[in-house]
């Protein structure tokens, strides 16, 4: 295990352990199938009730750091398209977005009303469609493709981050699939599952702590001031090295079907 802070066990946490009475309703109150897999790595309800708290308190720092990163990331590209497009870019005046992309601006536009401002339109627009501009661009409505690499990659995004497009769009993308399950309330001590990327008969899974140096990349390449500062987020580091995450990872990586990126 790396150095530094070590949770060792619950009492360390935040989410307070509830007593045996209280634990008994907790459990009453999930589908039996939830804490299925942290039965199976724990001994007793007691510890799989601690592992389910200790996972609520990962993903709650990963959520955290995953705000900061989808604000940061869309406020940048936002400007950056501003410069070249004019505020409301997403108007498409220039006829260069795809489909996709204008039906979220249509589902945006419509959250806020057609008068809204640019800033109440961009902020409604989901990070999935941020990670979108940041490809090549799929069919445009007139049934021409659209190419963002030439008209939204060249002259508005090259020169505003460090990293090569297809290397900031998979970075983007990991952060997007996670922030997916993790709004959705998935388990994330077994580490979150990344759609597409594994062999045939094989899925890859990222472990917490490998997605927060994902989360740490991005906001240091969105905005370079802030990299020290998510850094040092120590009592977040040393949630990934508590015994019980980590018993939880191990108990994943015995599986052969799936790769464990840690």
């Amino acid at each position: 295990m790396p150095g530094g802070i070590c949770v060792k066990n619950s009492s360390d946490l935040l989410i307070p352990q509830p007593t045996l009475s209280e634990q008994r309703a907790l459990i009453a109150s999930l589908a039996k199938q939830r804490l299925r897999r942290f039965r199976e790595v724990t001994d007793g309800d007691r510890d799989a009730i601690s592992l389910y708290l200790l996972d609520s308190e990962i993903a709650s720092h990963l959520h955290a750091g995953v705000r900061f990163v989808e604000v940061g990331l869309r406020e940048k590209m936002h400007r950056s398209l501003a410069e070249v497009y004019g505020e409301r870019w997403f108007d498409d005046s220039a006829g260069i977005l795809d489909e996709g992309t204008l039906r979220s601006i249509s589902r945006a536009t419509a959250q806020v009303g057609p008068h809204a401002s640019a800033g109440k339109v961009v902020a409604q627009l989901m990070l999935g469609t941020w990670v979108d501009l940041l490809g090549r661009g799929e069919v445009k409505a007139d049934g021409s493709k659209a190419r963002y690499v030439r008209d939204v990659w060249e002259p508005a995004f090259k020169h505003s981050f460090s990293l090569p497009r297809s290397e900031l769009r998979a970075l983007a993308m990991r952060i997007n699939w996670a922030r997916n399950r993790i709004s959705h309330c998935e388990p994330v001590v077994f580490g979150l599952p990344m759609p597409g990327l594994g062999a045939p008969g094989h899925r890859v899974r990222r472990s917490p702590e490998r997605l927060f140096a994902d989360i740490q990349m991005l906001v240091a390449v969105t905005e370079p001031g802030l990299a020290p500062w998510i850094a040092g987020w120590g009592q977040t580091k040393a949630l990934f090295r508590h015994e019980l995450a980590v018993r939880a990872l191990s108990h994943v990586a015995d599986d052969s079907s799936v790769r464990l990126q840690l």
